[in-house]
């Protein structure tokens, strides 16, 4: 079964994630395919705006944590790969998000129930963002002792708000993140389709030759206040961070993963933050 599904309707394509018993994480085989139809879609004239979305009970609970047919969706700390293969599996995966932040048309991500982690940054790519209010946005990495890899948190949501997001973890949902400026609005899930579809074919009303250079007007502004470097800086701290020794008191996600089970590694990692999150 293909893990990435491209439809058109009239002039709207939609590119559906598709591992919804896996609430769509992602694996090798979802990247390498996101990989292939990437091209596609810069090249469909028909198609002049792209709706990102989830099948199933959410959007993206983030990278597949299995450990299986994960290595390029995430390196996990103690695997043997020379500096090379690290640092072009860390190209890669920014290319990834360039590529589709800098795509010559415009781009909507659909969210709903879970948008972690990747899940999280690939709607951060996406020129808008439109989320049922229930939906949940986060990014548990360094609760995991990993470095999360977006720079565009800063440039959406501020420095401040930034940090209280990354260092605690919690999640928020649809209408918190409408507020922070995360995504551009929250709807009640049942007309979470008639509001991107309302925007989509809004949208498509313009021209293509009129869409293309404005986007890369605005995106050209984002890139003269550093957000190339960012992508560049970010390749260099995960090399360093996977270079990393967890300490004997340090929770350590992946060794209880392997002697306990992924359940039980999720469990551990979120036990101690439930109720502050609670509390927020």
């Amino acid at each position: 079964m293909s893990t990435i599904i491209y439809e058109k309707i009239d002039n709207i394509g939609y590119v559906t994630l598709n591992r919804p018993e896996e609430l769509n994480a992602m694996n090798d085989q979802m990247l390498a395919e996101l990989d292939a139809l990437l091209p596609q879609l810069e090249m469909d004239l028909e198609a002049k705006v792209i709706v990102f979305r989830g099948a199933g009970k959410d959007f993206c609970a983030g990278q597949d944590l299995t450990g299986v047919n994960t290595h390029e969706v995430l390196s996990e700390p103690g695997e043997h790969l020379t500096v090379k293969k690290r640092m072009e599996a860390e190209r890669r995966r920014n290319r990834r998000w360039e590529t589709i932040f800098n795509l010559a048309k415009p781009t909507i991500a659909q969210v709903h129930g879970h948008c972690l982690g990747t899940g999280c940054y690939l709607a951060m790519v996406c020129d808008m963002t439109i989320a049922a209010e229930d939906a949940l946005f986060g990014d548990p990495l360094l609760r995991m002792g990993l470095l999360p890899h977006m720079p565009l948190w800063l440039y959406l949501v501020g420095m401040k708000r930034t940090k209280e997001m990354l260092y605690t973890g919690c999640y928020i949902n649809g209408i918190e993140a409408e507020q922070i400026g995360l995504v551009n609005k929250a709807v009640p899930r049942d007309e979470l389709d008639t509001e991107v579809e309302r925007l989509s074919r809004g949208i498509a009303l313009l021209p293509c030759d009129a869409t293309a250079p404005a986007k890369d007007a605005i995106n050209s502004v984002m890139e003269a206040r550093g957000l190339g470097a960012c992508w560049r800086f970010t390749n260099n701290m995960q090399l360093v961070m996977q270079q990393r020794k967890m300490l004997p008191e340090e929770f350590d996600f992946f060794k209880v993963r392997d002697k306990q089970g992924l359940k039980a590694a999720v469990e551990q990692r979120d036990r101690p933050f439930k109720k502050f999150c609670e509390e927020r």
